[in-house]
């Protein structure tokens, strides 16, 4: 995977400061906040709180991502390398995944 480029960062950072932010607005209504009485701390909270889900879908995500990776053949240096890891790295996130692609190669 070849490096991002400036233009690429900005999208991707827009893109995700859009959607953290339908998120939290999510989160302030489940929580039933009136929209009037949100103030700066409310806000930063729910900022908070939506960041923190995404992230722990988006791990959830990543692993299964590089368990069907690993499923096709994929090994670790490759699995890193698209993870943006070093093959130590990926074995270090994933150590179960070596005889998920054993078993995809034999």
């Amino acid at each position: 995977m070849p490096g991002r480029t400036s233009a690429q960062h900005y999208w991707w950072r827009d893109e995700l400061a859009r959607l953290t932010l339908r998120l939290a607005q999510q989160i302030a209504a489940d929580a039933d906040i009136d929209r009037e009485a949100v103030g700066d701390r409310e806000v930063a909270l729910a900022v908070l709180a939506a960041t923190h889900r995404m992230r722990t879908e988006l791990d959830e995500r990543l692993t299964e991502a590089a368990q069907r990776a690993a499923a096709t053949g994929a090994d670790y240096a490759e699995m890193g390398h698209a993870a943006g890891l070093t093959r130590q790295g990926a074995r270090r996130r994933w150590p179960d995944l070596a005889k998920i692609t054993r078993a995809a190669r034999a």
